[in-house]
């Protein structure tokens, strides 16, 4: 795929095309035109713009068309100089450079000595967007910390910016696996967008709903959010971009500590509760950040290394609540005396009359399955039920550290790592059929972010930034409870597998004795590989800066290598459905048809396999800048998206492909079950059932016709 990008900036823009990339600039620049009182330009004049807090200072020269740049700036209230013979020194203080931002700042030196200064205060210097046309909003610190969040989830904060719809359906925000970023911006995608963290992504990639880490709403300095009208160094996805930036210590020490609580104790009791069930949230950490150095040997004039911490733990119990109509006790023993006569009544499919005193025989399968469906506990006969209230914990704590260190005035680097581990205990088994907590499900989900990126200035007009970065998320399971399967049981399935030591899934449908049905089923979970899911990212960018005449260009590429290692999500275990309107095998009674094994349909996948799917990404691009007039910039760009092969590493995945389906060896299907005796069945001995399928990753030849 490619896209241009051609653009016009006079108060108006247009947009030829745009999309959205990973690992994308965080920094920001400041550039302009310096001019003397007649509006010639200034070539060779001085110029130098300065952070304190920040250590930074960065210093160049107009060209020779009276142009500077200077980019690489980190996210900081800069101080700007410019001097020449035979001017007074301009001096603007407090200038607000946010993310990702392009601040145009033009520059009209008086006539005078270079000893006398023309001072101005900055704050309002680029707060009109006048360099690019890109469209989009900043989230403060400010608002970041002061804003009331429920659930304290820093991405609740973008739909401060027009355009962003929360389309998540949490009212609370939620971090680890559970959280979502699913947010409309104008009117895109939801999983369209992209999330990063200074300047490398954090999306979940293949779900594309979560992100792989959640940094603490303390930990945040700001966050930028791109809505259009991108340049060339933007690609991949087409809706939005959010950037944010994580705060860095400063020449002066800053920190904080903090407590969120909610408890039970403030709730109101629900109708069918006894009690309150327990509910608490607590949250809680600290930061704290500044400078690195040693009195008297390193760092003295504290401009070299600074340092940001934070941690932060949530611990929660989050009350689930049950209200299932389940078979009674005398059911449980096979006496269906309590519906009997009635709708729900069995029937002997042979002598098609009730069962002699209503009693059923229970297949000794039957009762092993029981076990994972709970006697009632409240109401009597018929009207039977398993009423329970219980609560289940999640945790969360996230260690989080910055560096940025100025190697020289002219190279500096920033670090930051981010580890997130997340726990939760399901109510049921996780992602399958369960109307009991019976079973539940372990449910591990840790987070990391690593970034390192390099800014280096090669000389007053060209600078250089590379950007490694590295983040994965895991997915970790493990049921407990009543999941496995008795050595007594002796019940077979369509494959020898073992079941994977796990009983079988089991629905019963569709009296209204029931309810109208339930189930359980101890799913997916490989208790032999607990490690179900990881998305290792890793992402290579270079961007090189260069200011010529009256063009800004921006160049470079981004190389990203994508992993998704997952298992499959069958029921080795087999799963079985009772089904009370399925006249041809049932009594007429689901529950009945369980106990004496009258199965409606029963499924079964012969062995989980785990996927180890890979493809990389290759993104060149240019973008001009170019400052025709004071009034007039043309934002000029192309762009390159280069989409490596989707492929698995052991070669487990299949598709079919037209190409490759020869009707000559085309299986045959028993249609009426005349061949084999079961309709719909695969004639053995004809054709390949695999015909057309072919291995991910590999070259398909078209067949001659």
């Amino acid at each position: 795929m490619r896209s241009f990008i051609l653009r016009f900036s006079m108060g108006l823009a247009i947009l030829c095309a745009s999309s959205l990339l990973w690992g994308q600039a965080i920094t920001s620049s400041i550039t302009g035109t310096v001019t003397d009182p007649s509006g010639a330009v200034v070539p060779g004049a001085s110029v130098t713009v300065s952070d304190p807090s920040l250590g930074v200072t960065r210093r160049t020269v107009t060209n020779g068309a009276g142009s500077y740049l200077v980019s690489a700036l980190p996210a900081g209230t800069y101080n700007l100089t410019v001097s020449a013979n035979g001017f007074k020194t301009y001096r603007a203080s407090a200038i607000v450079v946010q993310a990702a931002r392009k601040i145009r700042a033009d520059v009209t030196l008086q006539v005078g000595a270079v000893s006398t200064e023309v001072t101005i205060q900055g704050t309002n210097i680029g707060q009109v967007q006048t360099q690019t046309s890109q469209l989009g909003g900043t989230v403060t610190g400010r608002q970041i910390t002061q804003l009331e969040l429920n659930g304290r989830n820093f991405t609740q904060l973008i739909t401060l910016v027009p355009g962003v719809n929360n389309q998540t359906g949490q009212e609370e925000g939620t971090v680890g696996v559970y959280g979502s970023v699913a947010y409309s911006v104008n009117g895109g995608r939801t999983e369209y967008n992209n999330w990063e963290v200074d300047g490398v992504s954090i999306l979940d990639t293949g779900s594309n709903g979560t992100i792989n880490v959640y940094p603490s709403v303390d930990a945040i300095g700001e966050t930028r959010v791109l809505t259009s009208n991108y340049g060339a160094q933007y690609g991949q996805n087409a809706s939005g971009t959010v950037v944010a930036v994580i705060k860095s210590g400063t020449s002066q020490f800053h920190g904080d500590a903090y407590e969120f609580n909610r408890n039970e104790i403030f709730n109101a009791r629900s109708f069918f509760d006894v009690g309150r069930p327990a509910y608490k949230k607590n949250d809680y950490g600290y930061t704290l950040g500044g400078p690195f150095y040693i009195p008297g040997h390193y760092n003295t004039d504290k401009t070299k290394t600074f340092f940001f911490w934070s941690e932060e733990w949530r611990k929660e119990t989050n009350p689930t609540s049950f209200d299932v109509q389940v078979p009674s006790n005398l059911e449980r023993q096979g006496d269906f005396s309590d519906v009997c006569p009635g709708t729900d009544c069995p029937i002997d499919p042979v002598t098609g009359a009730p069962f002699p005193g209503n009693q059923v025989a229970i297949d000794p399968n039957a009762s092993a399955e029981m076990a994972m469906i709970p006697a009632p506990n409240s109401g009597s006969s018929a009207l039977s039920f398993y009423r329970a209230s219980e609560s289940f914990p999640t945790s969360w704590r996230q260690e989080l550290i910055r560096v940025d260190q100025n190697i020289t005035p002219k190279v500096r680097m920033m670090v930051h790592y981010i580890h997130d581990s997340w726990f939760t205990v399901t109510p049921t088994t996780l992602w399958s059929t369960g109307s009991f907590p019976t079973i539940n499900t372990d449910f591990n989900g840790p987070g990391t972010s690593f970034v390192t990126q390099l800014a280096a200035s090669a000389s007053p007009t060209l600078l250089n930034e590379f950007i490694f970065g590295y983040t994965a998320d895991h997915i970790i399971l493990k049921n407990k409870g009543t999941w496995q399967r008795p050595s007594s049981m002796t019940m077979t399935g369509l494959f020898n597998n073992g079941f994977g030591g796990k009983l079988t899934g089991v629905s019963i449908c569709c009296n209204a004795a029931y309810g109208g049905g339930f189930g359980e089923d101890p799913g997916f979970i490989n208790p032999a590989s607990p490690i179900y899911n990881s998305n290792p990212i890793y992402t290579f960018r270079d961007m090189v800066t260069k200011i010529t005449g009256n063009h800004n260009l921006t160049f470079g590429g981004d190389f990203i290598a994508y992993q998704k290692n997952e298992q499959g999500t069958p029921d080795v275990q087999g799963f079985l459905t009772f089904d009370s309107t399925d006249s041809a095998i049932t009594t007429g009674n689901g529950w009945a048809d369980f106990l004496l094994g009258r199965i409606a349909n029963f499924s079964q996948t012969n062995l989980q396999a785990k996927y180890y799917n890979r493809y990389k990404t290759f993104s060149p691009y240019i973008q001009d800048d170019w400052h025709v007039s004071r009034n007039l910039t043309l934002n000029l760009g192309f762009r390159a998206e280069l989409f490596g092969t989707f492929w698995d590493r052991y070669h487990n995945e299949y598709n079919f492909e037209r190409q490759a389906y020869d009707p000559a060896h085309a299986p045959q299907i028993d249609v009426d079950g005349s061949i084999t005796g079961q309709a719909g069945a695969l004639v053995p001995g004809v054709g390949s059932p695999f015909d057309g399928l072919v291995q991910c990753g590999w070259v398909v030849r078209r067949r001659a016709v």
